[in-house]
């Protein structure tokens, strides 16, 4: 098994409209991908000079499944659609679990 995690930063100026569809754009990818296992989407509620504004872990079942998946024309168009349009900083890592 191998889990994606990504934390995200919002750029200041995304509106709530654009976050919403962003989350939303997220949760769709996820539930439709015959790669994802699992997955959890959540919004930081702490505070902190080094902390990010959202997190998704997702699982897969392995290295191969998650490059079919961020290689998917349905990521693609999520990162066209959506993140780049709300994302100011980005953090991932994949890990063995």
């Amino acid at each position: 098994m191998l889990r994606h995690i990504v934390l995200v930063s919002f750029k200041s100026e995304a509106s709530e409209p654009q976050l919403a569809a962003w989350r939303n754009a997220v949760t769709q990818m996820c539930e439709t991908s015959d790669d994802v296992v699992s997955f959890s989407l959540g919004t930081n509620v702490g505070s902190g000079p080094n902390h990010h504004d959202a997190a998704l872990v997702a699982d897969f079942e392995g290295m191969e499944a998650f490059r079919r998946y961020v290689s998917s024309d349905a990521h693609k168009a999520y990162v066209e659609d959506h993140a780049r349009h709300v994302t100011a900083k980005l953090a991932a890592i994949q890990h063995e679990i």
